[in-house]
C-alpha cells in the first residue's frame, strides 16, 4: 500500500493513519531550515515503503501549508516553492518521485527533464547557488537515470550518486548535497517505533467497549495476540529477529513492517489469510484460536509459501529456519513435558504461563497418539506439523538465562545468542570482545585458511599453497598475526559499523595496514561451526569463498608490504592436539 492509498483510504473510513516520528525526519528538518538559513540540496533514496514519500510531503506541508500532498490528492511529481531565508529568497525545487518524473527505459528526454536535471547538478556543485533540490527516488533509478543522460547534459551527478551508494555517505566534500540512504535505517529501532505507535492506538478500546462480541472478546485471537505483544519477552525477541536482519545485511521497510504486525494480530490459518470480525466470531465459536495464534503468524506460518515469498519481511525471517532446526533438550520439553517429572518444573516456567494460548488441545491429541506409538502415517505427519509449530511458540517464550534451552537452538542460527550478546551489544556500546570470543573466532578462520584441523590459538596463520595461490590446503607459512596488537601494529581489533549495523573485524599486518572483514551473522555463524568441528562447505559455500576471499586480500597486503623483502618460508603441519608447527625449508621467498 502506498503512502497516498493510504491517506485516501484513513480519510474514507475516518481513521488517523499510523503515524510515528522517522528516524531521519530530524536530518531533513535540520537540513532545510530557510528561516534559519539552513538549505542544501537532498536525495532521499532506499527500497519501495521506506518513507521517502512521507518525508517529502511533510516537509512540503511545513513549507507550504498546503495538505494536499498528504492527503493524497495531489500526486503530481514535480513542485517548486519559494522560500525566505537571511540572504534573500531561494527556490526550492521538489521531485517527489524520480521514478515518475523521468523517461522510461530506451525513452527519450524531454528538454525540460534535462533542464532541470543541470540545474540539479549545478546547485550541488556551484558555491552559491541560488535554488534547491529535494529529489525522491529508488537508488536503481537514479543511477539508471543519471547513467542515461544524453550528451551535452550534466553528468557530474552520475559519479557523486554511485560514491555515496557505495560508499554508504551520506556526503562528499565539495558538494551541497545531504545524501539519506533510507535502506540503512535499523529494522530493530523501526519495530520499536512501530509497535509503540500501534499497541498505543486509542482505537484498542474496543477490547472493554466491544467485549460482549466474541470478535473483541477475551476468547477472540485479536485479543490473544495484541496482549502477547505487549509482553517484553515476545517484543525483545521480535526485536532481536530486526537487529539480526540488520546485521546479515537485510533491511525491512516500514511497509513490511507493519505489514508484519498487521499479520502478527490478525492472521490466521483459512480464507486470504486475514481474519476480519467475522472470522474472528468464527474461530471463537469454534474454539480455534490457535489457528490465528500470534507465534504462528510473526513467521508468516498461516501464509501460503507463494505469498511469503511475495513479501522480503518473511523470506528473511523463514531463513531463519525457526521451527525447523531443534535440540534433543528442547524436542523433550515440549513431547515429555508435562509428564516428566525431571522436566515438569521447566515445562510450567517456560510455556505454562503462556496465559493466551496455554495448551493446544490439538497438539495434546496428537503428541499423546504419538507416545501411544499409534501406526499411522498420516497421523505421524500431523504430529509433525504440530511439534512445528510449538516449537515456533517455544522460540518467542524461551529467555536465553539457561543455556539447556537456548531459544536459538531453535534456529539455524545456533550462535546468534553469543553473537547479540558478546558483540553486538559490547561494540554498539563502545566496549571490547571477549578474548574467548575472538580466540574462537580465528580459531574458525585459521581452519579455513589453513585447511588444517588447528585448535585454539593465539595467533592468526597467513599462509598459501605451494603454488603461492590460496589452495584448500594452505601450508606454506608466511606469517602469523597476534590476537592482541604488538609494537609493531601487528593484530586483531574490532570496530562497529552504525551505517551497516554490523560489527567488523581488522587485521593488521603493521602500524599503517588495515583489511577489513564485515561479520555478518551469516559468517559468525559460519566461523563458530568450522571452530566447532564442522567442515567449511558444509554450512554455506557462499560463507567459505568470502573467507577465502578475505585471506586472499590480506595475502595481497603482505605481497605488496614485503615486495623486496626476502621472506624465509616454512612448511605448516598441525599436530594432535591442534597445535600448528613451523619447520623452515632453509629458502627465502
Amino acid at each position: 500500500m502506498y503512502a497516498e492509498t493510504v491517506s485516501q483510504q484513513a480519510l474514507a473510513y475516518g481513521v488517523a493513519p499510523l503515524a510515528f516520528e522517522h528516524p531521519e525526519a530530524e536530518a531533513l528538518a535540520e537540513a532545510i531550515a530557510p528561516e534559519q538559513g539552513a538549505l542544501t540540496n537532498v536525495v532521499l533514496t532506499g527500497t519501495a515503503g521506506d518513507g521517502k514519500t512521507s518525508l517529502c510531503s511533510e516537509l512540503w506541508y511545513r513549507l507550504t501549508g498546503d495538505k494536499s500532498r498528504k492527503a493524497g490528492k495531489d500526486r503530481s511529481n514535480y513542485g517548486k516553492v519559494v522560500v525566505a531565508t537571511p540572504q534573500g529568497d531561494r527556490t526550492l525545487h521538489f521531485i517527489f518521485e524520480f521514478s515518475g518524473f523521468t523517461p522510461e527505459q530506451h525513452q527519450p528526454w524531454k528538454a525540460e527533464q534535462i533542464d532541470l536535471l543541470n540545474r540539479f547538478a549545478r546547485s550541488v556543485f556551484d558555491p552559491e547557488p541560488s535554488e534547491y533540490f529535494v529529489v525522491a527516488g529508488n537508488d536503481g533509478k537514479l543511477v539508471q537515470a543519471f547513467d542515461s543522460l544524453p550528451d551535452g547534459a550534466d553528468t557530474r551527478m552520475k559519479p557523486l550518486i554511485e560514491t555515496l551508494l557505495t560508499r554508504d555517505q551520506r556526503s562528499q566534500a565539495g558538494a551541497a548535497l545531504l545524501f539519506l540512504n533510507l535502506s540503512r535505517m535499523s529494522t530493530r529501532q523501526l519495530l520499536e517505533r512501530a509497535l509503540d505507535c500501534l499497541l498505543a492506538r486509542q482505537e484498542w478500546a474496543c477490547f472493554e467497549a466491544e467485549a460482549n462480541d466474541p470478535a473483541f472478546s477475551p476468547s477472540s485471537p485479536l485479543t490473544r495476540n495484541f496482549r502477547l505483544l505487549h509482553e517484553p519477552r515476545i517484543r525483545e525477541r521480535l526485536q532481536a529477529l530486526g537487529e539480526l536482519c540488520d546485521s546479515n545485511g537485510f533491511h525491512v521497510s516500514i511497509r513490511e513492517i507493519l505489514l508484519l504486525l498487521v499479520n502478527a494480530l490478525l492472521g490466521y490459518k483459512g480464507g486470504d489469510g486475514l481474519a476480519r470480525a467475522d472470522a474472528l466470531r468464527e474461530l471463537v465459536r469454534d474454539g480455534r484460536h490457535h489457528d490465528a495464534c500470534l507465534y504462528d503468524n510473526l513467521l508468516g506460518a498461516n501464509l501460503t509459501e507463494a505469498r511469503r515469498e511475495r513479501y522480503a519481511v518473511f523470506r528473511f525471517l523463514t531463513g531463519f529456519r525457526i521451527g525447523l532446526e531443534t535440540s534433543n533438550a528442547l524436542d523433550a520439553l515440549l513431547v515429555f513435558g508435562q509428564n516428566d517429572t525431571d522436566l515438569q518444573a521447566h515445562y510450567q516456567r517456560l510455556l505454562g504461563d503462556d496465559l493466551q494460548y496455554g495448551v493446544n488441545p490439538g497438539f495434546e491429541r496428537l503428541r499423546e497418539a504419538y507416545l501411544e506409538a499409534e501406526e499411522d502415517r498420516g497421523a505421524a505427519d500431523e504430529f509433525h506439523a504440530g511439534l512445528l509449530a510449538e516449537r515456533r511458540r517455544l522460540f518467542f517464550r524461551l529467555t536465553e538465562a539457561d543455556p539447556r534451552f537456548d531459544p536459538w537452538q531453535l534456529s539455524v542460527f545456533m550462535s546468534a545468542g553469543g553473537y547479540r550478546s558478546q558483540m553486538l551489544a559490547p561494540l554498539r556500546a563502545g566496549g571490547a570482545v571477549d578474548p574467548a570470543l575472538l580466540a574462537r573466532l580465528v580459531q574458525g578462520l585459521n581452519r579455513v585458511w589453513t585447511g588444517m584441523l588447528a585448535g585454539s590459538l593465539d595467533k592468526l596463520y597467513l599462509t598459501t599453497g605451494l603454488d603461492f595461490t590460496t589452495a584448500r590446503v594452505s601450508d606454506l607459512y608466511l606469517n602469523a598475526v597476534p590476537l592482541e596488537p604488538d609494537f609493531n601494529g601487528s593484530g586483531l581489533s574490532f570496530s562497529f559499523d552504525r551505517d551497516r549495523h554490523v560489527p567488523v573485524l581488522h587485521v593488521h599486518l603493521r602500524q599503517d595496514h588495515d583489511a577489513a572483514l564485515p561479520l555478518t551473522l551469516m559468517r559468525f555463524e559460519f566461523l563458530m561451526r568450522v571452530a566447532q568441528g564442522a567442515l567449511p562447505s558444509s554450512f554455506s559455500k557462499e560463507c567459505y569463498e568470502d573467507i577465502i576471499s578475505f585471506k586472499t586480500r590480506v595475502l595481497s597486503d603482505f605481497y605488496r608490504i614485503n615486495e623486496g623483502r626476502s621472506v624465509p618460508l616454512s612448511i605448516l603441519s598441525a599436530s594432535t592436539d591442534g597445535a600448528l608447527v613451523t619447520r623452515q625449508l632453509g629458502i627465502r621467498l
